[in-house]
């Protein structure tokens, strides 16, 4: 039985250790995003060249191939640096730059868009100048034939859209960037961990220091009842037989 019993409480410890681990794991990975996003000018998440963006709205959901909707995780290219990427763009590029979205008259951080480009304003050499973008949607574009859609300078373009995304991650990375995703999915799975371990440590301790002691188990229990009521009865025995003896005298 308590084979059985010690075989269940590893099991459990490897468990909960395996979890433990698992979330020190992603809250490191959280940490190098966070990093690789506060590491370029444009404040956007880039690791390797390319930049990861969450999706906030559906301006860009279509039945097109390269189309993605509100909580996707966007691939692109990091092309900010790259005037040889941004001079190759073309219509029917989609781009992701800053905007000013909440009409303050600032590009704050964390302020841009992705959407398709309709047309280019280009100077005499025929290099672009600026871009005008529309989301595929129709429910979000605008829909006049004269508008060209948002006009977006070169300087202001931040990577290029080649159709990589992942669905339903942009929206939990998005929750992870608030205080209170950050403070349930990074800082409270740490302080379990730490706690854990602080508890680990103080039970191999303490382990250690009852080592050299004798463990009682149920069976030894036992046996000193059973020699404690032997020894009553002996002594019950033998008082009864003085007694006897006294009254005989």
């Amino acid at each position: 039985m308590n084979k059985v019993s010690n075989k269940t409480k590893k099991t459990i410890d490897i468990v909960v250790n395996v979890i433990l681990w698992i979330f020190v794991a992603f809250a490191v990975a959280v940490t190098v995003f966070a990093f690789a996003t506060s590491s370029n000018a444009k404040n956007v998440p880039v690791i390797g060249g390319k930049c990861y963006l969450s999706v906030m709205s559906d301006s860009m959901k279509s039945d097109k191939a390269e189309s993605f909707k509100k909580g996707d995780l966007i691939i692109g290219e990091y092309i900010y640096d790259k005037a040889d990427a941004i001079d190759s763009l073309k219509v029917g590029d989609i781009i992701t730059f800053e905007i000013d979205l909440n009409g303050d008259g600032e590009i704050s951080k964390g302020e841009y868009d992705t959407h398709r480009i309709t047309a280019i304003d280009r100077d005499d050499n025929g290099m672009p100048l600026a871009f005008y973008t529309k989301g595929d949607n129709p429910e979000f574009a605008n829909q006049d034939p004269s508008f060209l859609g948002d006009r977006v300078r070169r300087v202001n373009v931040i990577a290029k859209y080649n159709g990589s995304k992942v669905g339903g991650v942009g929206g939990f990375l998005s929750f992870i960037g608030s205080k209170l995703g950050f403070g349930l999915c990074i800082i409270l799975p740490l302080v379990i961990f730490f706690g854990y371990e602080v508890y680990v440590f103080v039970k191999t301790v303490l382990s250690v220091k009852n080592e050299g002691k004798k463990v009682i188990t149920a069976a030894d229990e036992e046996l000193i009842k059973q020699r404690a009521i032997e020894e009553y009865l002996r002594s019950q025995n033998q008082a009864n037989d003085e007694q006897s003896q006294s009254e005989d005298k």
